[in-house]
C-alpha cells in the first residue's frame, strides 16, 4: 500500500485511523487509506515535504 509522510494542519489534533492516539505533530508515515485521504481532502492532514540538503 502507498504511504505518505503526513502531519496535522496547524492547531489540529488528528486521531489515528485505529483510534489509538494521534498523528505525530512532526509527521509520520501513514498508509493512504480512505480515512487518511479524507483527512487530506478536508485539510486536516498535510504532507511533510523532505528538506533538501546541500
Amino acid at each position: 500500500m502507498e504511504e505518505m509522510n503526513l502531519k496535522p494542519a496547524n492547531g489540529l489534533k488528528v486521531r489515528l485511523e485505529n483510534g489509538m492516539g494521534y498523528v505525530v505533530e512532526t509527521g509520520q508515515m501513514l498508509p493512504l487509506t480512505a480515512y487518511y485521504r479524507r483527512r487530506i481532502a478536508d485539510g486536516d492532514l498535510v504532507e511533510v515535504k523532505p528538506v533538501k540538503g546541500k
